[in-house]
């Protein structure tokens, strides 16, 4: 069974839910401002973060800015990671750098013996009421989050 993740910025609480909806006993904020894409990649590093300690990981840094690869440098078990993230927002989810991006970090991990993995999330507004809200993340705000988990960093061209 896949599940989601539900994360409320105002508790910092994150919760674990399968495809049914949760209902919503947090207050709202008045007036709402929506996340600029900077703190989108920054709340995307952000959980990613939190689970890579929760696997086991050492973070050895984070590098938030929007195109820098990779974004994480962890170890674990001895071995060097090299962890590109993407995050989008609904209805879309983080894609695949580049195949010319993709072979920069391939070979910059293997300088350094390092073994590269990607991590694609998707964020939705979970207090959405429509279609076109679903895609509106406002500070303060609770999201259902589809975290990918740790993949290859490869792109197939065929």
């Amino acid at each position: 069974m896949e599940f989601l993740y539900f994360y409320s910025s105002q508790k910092s609480t994150l919760y674990y839910i399968t495809s049914i909806a949760i209902k919503s006993y947090f207050c709202s904020m008045s007036k709402k401002q929506e996340l600029s894409p900077e703190e989108i990649v920054e709340f995307g590093l952000r959980h990613t973060y939190g689970k890579l300690v929760k696997e086991g990981f050492e973070i050895l840094s984070v590098m938030p800015e929007v195109n820098m690869d990779p974004q994480i440098l962890a170890i674990k078990e001895d071995q060097l990671y090299f962890i590109v993230i993407r995050t989008d927002v609904y209805p879309n989810v983080g894609d695949l750098p580049s195949i010319s991006r993709i072979s920069q970090v391939n070979e910059h991990a293997k300088k350094h013996n390092a073994i590269t993995k990607f991590v694609s999330l998707g964020i939705l507004n979970a207090n959405a009421k429509t279609e076109e809200e679903k895609s509106k993340l406002y500070k303060g705000g609770e999201f259902y989050i589809n975290y990918s988990g740790l993949k290859e960093l490869v792109r197939v061209v065929g």
